[in-house]
C-alpha cells in the first residue's frame, strides 16, 4: 500500500516501500515517486528492518514526517 501526501511546495508525491537489494528483505526502502511532475526522478530512503518494517513506517507517519524522510532521501539510480 502506498500513502500520498503533499510537500512544502504543494507537489504531491506517493510513498511506498520496496525490498531491498535484489527484492530481497534487508535493508527495505521507502520509495517516493512525484506524481504532479513525471520528470522528476524517484527518490528513496533505506530503512532497518524488513519490508514489512518499512511498510509500517510509511502507514504510521504522519505527512510532516514522510516531508522529513523525502528531505532525507536520495535519487534513485
Amino acid at each position: 500500500m502506498s500513502q500520498t501526501f503533499t510537500d512544502a511546495d504543494l507537489v504531491t508525491w506517493e510513498a511506498f516501500s520496496s525490498g531491498g537489494r535484489f527484492g530481497l528483505s534487508i535493508r527495505p526502502k521507502v520509495i517516493f515517486h512525484c506524481l504532479t511532475d513525471q520528470t522528476v526522478a524517484p527518490r528513496f530512503v533505506e530503512m532497518d528492518g524488513d519490508e514489512a518494517d518499512a511498510e509500517h513506517a510509511i502507514h504510521e507517519s504522519s505527512e510532516e514526517q514522510l516531508r522529513q524522510m523525502l528531505a532525507q532521501s536520495k535519487v534513485l539510480e
